[in-house]
C-alpha cells in the first residue's frame, strides 16, 4: 500500500515537472532520489522509467520548440524579402538568423564571381579574421566546391582532417585563423545553377540532424531568391534607365531638330530682306548663345557679336585668345582641316572655353571664317545650325561682293572723271560724286596708297567697313584711291593706320594730299601722290604714310629714276660724310642739315642742337675736311637736297622737346609710321 502510494506521489511529480518544463537537472536529481528511496527493485526500475520517459519527452518537447521557432525564422526572412529593399540587409539577416537557430559560433554566405570564376564572402556574422573574411575560394577547392559540383548540402566535422573535397592552403589558413572546426553549407540554388552557398560553422566538433540541414537549405533557397530577385530587379532597373534615357534623348533630338528648322526658317527670311552679314551674325549669336567672330580670308579678325544672355567672361577670353599667336596657329590648323572636311571643326586652345571654326567658301575661294566661343560643348544639333549659318555666310558675302563690284564700277568711274585732265562740268562730276554722299563744293582731301597687286582686293575689303561716309575708294589703276571731304579725313586717315599698317600681310606705301579748295586740282594731285610713291619706291621705304608737300621736289627732281641713280647721287655729293658718320658713329650729317635748314645761322642751329656754339663749330670745321669746297656759293642747295634724301631714305627724324622739327614734311604734313 506504501510503494503504490509512492508511485502515484512520483507520478504526480513527475506531471509537474513536464508541466513546469523542468530542466533535464531536475530530471537526473528525481532519479537519485527515487533510486535511493525505494527498496523494491520493480518498483524502483518502474520509476527510474517513467523517470527516462519523461526526459524523452521533454527533449521532443524541445526539439519540436526548435523547430518552431526556426519555422518563425524562416517565416521572418520571407517577409524581410519583401520588406527590406536592400538586398545585403537581407543577406545580412538570414545569415544572422541561421546562426542563431543553429546556436553557432558563425555564419557566413558566400556568391560566386562568374567574372573572377570564384567564391568570395558576401555577408558574415560572428567572424572575427579578415583573413577569413576576405578570403576567396576557387571552384573546384573546400566546401564551395564540392557543393558546386554536387548542388547538395556537406557537411563536416573537422575541416581540415575532412577528405571529401579537396583543400587549399589559403582556405585552410582562414579556417585556422578563425579556429573552425565543424561547418555545414548548403547551396544556392537558381534553377539548376549554385550561384553561393551559405554555411554555418562551430569552433568544436558539432554533427547536425536531417532537420538541421533541410531548414539551412530553406534559408540557402531564400537567400538565392532575394539575389535573383535582386539580380532581375536591377536588370529591370537598368532597362527603364536605358528607356528613360532613350526616350528624353529622343526628346531631345526632337526639340533640336524643330530648334534647328526654325533657325534654318529665320535664316533663310533674314536673307531674303537682304541682309548683312552682321544682321546674320546677331541672329546666329542669339540662337546659339555663344560669341561670334568673323575672320577675312587672311584670317583677321573683323567684326564680333555676342548673344544677349551669354556670358560675357567667355567673349573677353576669346578677344584675348585672338591676339595670341598660338591661338591664331590653332585657327589656321582647323581651317585647313574645314577645307579639307567640309564641316566645322574645334579649335584647340587655353582658358578653359570651347571654340569651333567654319570655313566660309565661295567656289573653290576661302572668303573668311566664322568663330563661335560657349563655356561648354556644343551639341551635334548646334553644330549643324553654326555650320548651315556658316553656308548661308558665304552666301550674304558673295552677294556683298557682287553689290560691292557693281558699286566699285561707279566709284572707279567717278575717280576716272574727277582725275581725269579733261573733266567733265562741276554738275556732271556732282552727279556721279553724290550717291557716295560726296559734296564737291567743300574742300577735298586725296589719298594714293601702294600695295602688292595681289593684295588689293583685300585690302579694300579691309578698308570699306571703316570708310566714313562721303568717301570715294578703290582701285584705279593698280593703287587704292580714296577721295573724301576734308571734315571726314580724321577718320579715312585712322582706318588707313589702323587697318593698313597694322596688317603684316600688307606692304604698304601711301602718300596723302593737302586740302584742296578746287575740284579741277584733283588731276594734278593725282599725278604729284603717284610720283611721291614713285620717290618713296626709289628711297625704298615702306609700311607707312606720308604727305605729299614734303615729297614733291624730290618726286620732280627723281622722276623716272631709279634707286640706284638717286644712291649715286648722295654718294657723290656728301658720301664722305655718311661713311664718317657710318665708321665713327658721329652725326656730321644730321648736324650739316640742321645748319643749312637754319640759314647757316650758328646761334640758331646751336640753339636746335642743344650744343654749344663752339661745339658746332668744331663739328663744321670737321666737315670742312671731309667736303671740301662746300661753303661755295651754289653747293647748298644741292648740299640740302642730298642730305634730305639720306635722311628720308635712311627714315629718320628729328624731334626736339618742343614738339618743332625740321622735317621737310613738317608736324601737320601727316607723316605716320607703323
Amino acid at each position: 500500500m506504501r510503494e503504490s502510494a509512492l508511485t502515484a506521489q512520483a507520478a504526480t511529480e513527475l506531471l509537474a515537472m513536464l508541466q513546469r518544463n523542468a530542466s533535464a537537472r531536475d530530471y537526473d536529481q528525481m532519479l537519485a532520489r527515487m533510486e535511493a528511496t525505494t527498496p523494491d527493485p520493480t518498483e524502483r526500475a518502474l520509476l527510474a522509467g517513467s523517470i527516462r520517459t519523461a526526459i524523452a519527452i521533454c527533449e521532443q518537447q524541445a526539439l519540436q520548440q526548435r523547430r518552431e521557432k526556426s519555422l518563425l525564422v524562416v517565416l521572418e526572412s520571407v517577409n524581410d524579402l519583401t520588406a527590406i529593399r536592400d538586398l545585403e540587409l537581407v543577406l545580412g539577416a538570414i545569415v544572422r538568423r541561421a546562426r542563431q537557430i543553429f546556436a553557432s559560433d558563425i555564419g557566413y554566405l558566400t556568391n560566386f564571381d562568374r567574372v573572377r570564376n570564384d567564391f568570395y564572402i558576401r555577408a558574415t556574422d560572428g567572424a572575427i579574421s579578415e583573413r577569413f573574411k576576405n578570403v576567396r575560394v576557387p571552384p573546384d577547392h573546400g566546401i564551395c566546391g564540392h557543393v558546386l559540383k554536387h548542388k547538395t548540402p556537406y557537411h563536416c566535422s573537422d575541416y581540415l582532417a575532412d577528405g571529401g573535397f579537396a583543400h587549399d592552403r589559403g582556405i585552410d589558413l582562414a579556417i585556422k585563423d578563425e579556429g573552425v572546426q565543424s561547418l555545414l553549407g548548403a547551396p544556392l540554388m537558381v534553377g539548376s545553377h549554385c550561384i553561393g552557398v551559405l554555411c554555418i560553422c562551430d569552433r568544436q566538433p558539432r554533427h547536425h540532424a536531417p532537420w538541421e540541414i533541410a531548414m539551412l537549405s530553406t534559408l540557402a533557397a531564400q537567400a538565392a531568391i532575394a539575389m535573383e530577385n535582386a539580380r532581375l530587379f536591377q536588370e529591370a532597373q537598368v532597362a527603364l534607365q536605358r528607356a528613360s534615357e532613350a526616350n528624353a534623348s529622343l526628346h531631345r533630338q526632337a526639340a533640336e531638330i524643330q530648334t534647328a528648322a526654325e533657325a534654318q526658317e529665320q535664316m533663310t527670311k533674314l536673307v531674303a530682306s537682304g541682309c548683312t552679314v552682321l544682321d546674320l551674325l546677331n541672329m546666329v549669336a542669339s540662337l546659339l548663345d555663344g560669341h561670334i567672330a568673323l575672320l577675312d580670308e587672311a584670317e583677321q579678325p573683323t567684326q564680333r557679336t555676342s548673344a544677349g544672355n551669354a556670358d560675357a567672361l567667355v567673349g573677353d577670353q576669346l578677344e584675348a585668345l585672338l591676339q595670341h599667336t598660338r591661338t591664331q596657329d590653332a585657327v589656321h590648323l582647323a581651317l585647313s582641316a574645314c577645307r579639307r572636311t567640309g564641316r566645322s571643326h574645334e579649335v584647340e586652345c587655353e582658358g578653359g572655353i570651347h571654340v569651333r571654326a567654319a570655313a566660309l567658301m565661295g567656289a573653290d575661294r576661302l572668303l573668311g571664317a566664322m568663330l563661335i566661343a560657349s563655356a561648354g560643348p556644343m551639341t551635334p544639333t548646334q553644330i549643324r545650325t553654326f555650320e548651315r549659318s556658316a553656308l548661308v555666310a558665304g552666301v550674304v558675302l558673295l552677294s556683298q561682293e557682287r553689290r560691292e563690284l557693281l558699286g566699285s564700277n561707279e566709284s572707279a568711274a567717278a575717280i576716272r572723271a574727277l582725275v581725269s585732265w579733261q573733266q567733265e562740268s562741276l554738275s556732271a562730276l556732282q552727279s556721279r560724286a553724290s550717291p557716295f554722299g560726296l559734296n564737291l563744293s567743300e574742300p577735298l582731301r586725296m589719298a594714293v596708297l601702294s600695295v602688292e597687286e595681289r593684295n588689293v582686293e583685300y585690302a579694300l575689303r579691309r578698308l570699306r567697313p571703316g570708310t566714313p561716309r562721303g568717301t570715294l575708294l578703290e582701285n584705279f589703276e593698280g593703287f587704292i584711291v580714296a577721295i573724301c571731304a576734308e571734315g571726314a579725313f580724321d577718320h579715312l586717315h585712322r582706318t588707313f593706320q589702323d587697318t593698313l599698317l597694322t596688317d603684316e600681310r600688307l606692304d604698304t606705301q601711301g602718300v596723302i594730299s593737302a586740302p584742296l579748295a578746287r575740284v579741277d586740282a584733283l588731276p594734278n594731285c593725282y599725278r604729284a601722290l603717284k610720283r611721291g610713291i614713285d620717290i618713296l619706291n626709289t628711297l625704298g621705304r615702306s609700311r607707312e604714310i606720308v604727305a605729299e608737300a614734303g615729297l614733291s621736289m624730290y618726286s620732280l627732281l627723281f622722276e623716272q629714276r631709279q634707286a640706284a641713280d638717286v644712291a649715286g647721287f648722295i654718294d657723290a655729293t656728301v658720301g664722305k660724310l655718311v661713311a664718317h658718320d657710318q665708321r665713327r658713329n658721329t652725326g656730321l650729317a644730321d648736324t650739316l642739315l640742321a645748319y643749312l635748314e637754319h640759314a647757316q645761322n650758328a646761334r640758331s642751329t646751336a640753339e636746335h642742337l642743344r650744343i654749344h656754339v663752339n661745339t658746332l663749330r668744331q663739328r663744321l670745321e670737321a666737315v670742312d675736311d671731309l667736303l671740301k669746297g662746300w661753303r661755295q656759293e651754289g653747293r647748298f642747295l644741292e648740299l640740302h637736297v642730298a642730305l634730305r634724301l639720306h635722311k628720308l631714305r635712311k627714315g629718320l627724324r628729328d624731334t626736339a622737346a618742343s614738339g618743332t622739327t625740321n622735317d621737310p614734311l613738317g608736324a601737320d604734313a601727316g607723316w605716320v609710321q607703323p
